[in-house]
């Protein structure tokens, strides 16, 4: 048995630690301010090691109970028996972490690291705002994902194909538990039905409903979801396709793309090409600042939703084009100029070839907006120049990271957004 301190947690959400000796210990069960007696599975010679938990021997001084009877087994919240603002700080530790650790930037000396910031009461808050007793953010997702089996519609166990059945979870949306229950009650055990089951909800109280198979194949009760983003530049009314990208925090998202206009700098002349574009709508809403906006996205009902989310809003200066953005920018896109280049990618980032089209456009900003640090230092490393030993590497112009500010969109678990500003070296905008 060994005595270990707990000082941060993994992306799987197992505590990290240190034995005496310097050996890295992973421990399920386990969160950051925790001294916990281990078992260590140890191997000859490797610099790290699993760990089996025996006991809390002093528990982190910001642990809570949990507000959840299934948070040890469901693996969606792992930070849930944490006080929210030390959530909140350890995911701002992670961005910084990512940064330096993978893209070799520094807060405070390579770029400014800005709090990160939450929606409370409709308004942007920080750690600072609020105290160890301020409860986590509840009901704030507007899409629950359930996996389905014969008539056992719930979460999967942590690591394993087992389904819990919650008769409430506190993230989702009430009308979400609501659709579950009733879903239950209607399926039989011994039939096959459809594997996975979407509930998306809107904030005027819509609800749709998309039945999914294991070929991707889906039936929804809806053609489309009807919400509104309310940001500092204003309200954009969207329509939502089954098939369609939407963050799931509205709160959180009216943050995000303040800030992401804020970073954008732009006073109505400039062209804009948002990359990644989804429904369109971070393009959509700083329409309205500038000359041009152009929406680049690969999934077809999301683009038809982008141009009909530009007509419903009476916006007639953005067009948007279907097809991997990595492809469309070197053929369709072909000499196109843009002053900002907007990157909201998947989790796997952008392409690499994608990066090095956008320096070849060469706009005086980018703003990138993230939901995984890691492959975002991945790719401001190349953007800055400094892949393959400094600002001589790749093609194109070299940009500098100027501000970084992370937006917890995912309470209680271990994502969150990140809004980055860029500007092309040189450039006055």
């Amino acid at each position: 048995m060994d005595t270990v301190k707990i000082i941060d947690i993994s992306s799987e959400g197992e505590g990290i630690g240190r034995t005496a000796d310097g050996l890295v210990v992973f421990v399920p069960g386990t969160l950051p301010g925790d001294t916990a007696e281990v078992e260590i599975l140890r191997k000859e010679g490797a610099r790290s090691a699993k760990g089996v938990l025996l006991r809390i021997a002093e528990p982190s001084a910001d642990r809570v109970d949990a507000p959840c009877p299934y948070a040890s087994e469901c693996g969606g919240c792992p930070l849930i028996g944490l006080s929210y603002k030390a959530q909140l700080l350890i995911k701002q530790k992670h961005v910084a972490d990512a940064l330096e650790r993978i893209g070799g930037f520094k807060a405070g000396e390579d770029y400014v690291l800005r709090d990160i910031c939450f929606a409370m009461d409709g308004t942007a808050a920080s750690p600072s705002d609020i105290d160890a007793e301020y409860p986590m953010p509840a009901r704030y997702r507007n899409k629950a994902e359930f996996a389905v089996s014969g008539n056992r519609v719930g979460y999967l166990k942590r690591g394993t194909h087992q389904i819990i059945e919650p008769e409430d979870c506190i993230i989702q949306h009430q009308a979400a538990m609501d659709v579950i229950r009733r879903m239950r009650s209607e399926l039989k055990p011994t039939q096959k039905y459809y594997t996975r089951l979407v509930v998306r909800t809107s904030g005027a109280g819509e609800v749709m409903t998309i039945k999914e198979d294991r070929d991707g194949g889906f039936i929804s009760d809806r053609r489309i979801l009807k919400d509104e983003i309310v940001t500092a530049a204003g309200t954009l009314k969207t329509e939502i396709s089954p098939q369609s990208f939407y963050q799931v925090n509205s709160g959180g998202c009216s943050i995000l793309y303040t800030k992401a206009q804020q970073y954008a700098r732009l006073t109505g002349s400039q062209s804009l090409l948002d990359l990644y574009c989804g429904a369109g709508s971070i393009g959509l809403s700083m329409a309205g600042q500038c000359s041009r906006v152009i929406g680049v996205e690969s999934v077809r009902p999301a683009v038809l939703d982008a141009n009909r989310n530009a007509v419903i809003n009476g916006i007639v200066n953005a067009t948007f084009v279907c097809g991997k953005a990595e492809d469309v920018i070197d053929t369709k896109l072909q000499g196109v100029k843009a002053d900002v280049v907007v990157l909201d990618p998947p989790r796997a980032g952008c392409a690499k070839s994608l990066l090095e089209a956008v320096k070849k456009i060469a706009p005086a900003r980018i703003v990138y907006v993230s939901c995984n640090p890691s492959t975002l230092a991945r790719d401001l490393k190349i953007l800055c120049g400094a892949e393959n030993g400094g600002a001589s590497a790749g093609t194109g112009p070299v940009y500098k990271l100027e501000e970084v500010t992370p937006v917890d969109l995912f309470p209680g678990s271990l994502h969150c957004e990140v809004v980055v500003s860029m500007s092309r070296v040189g450039s006055k905008l």
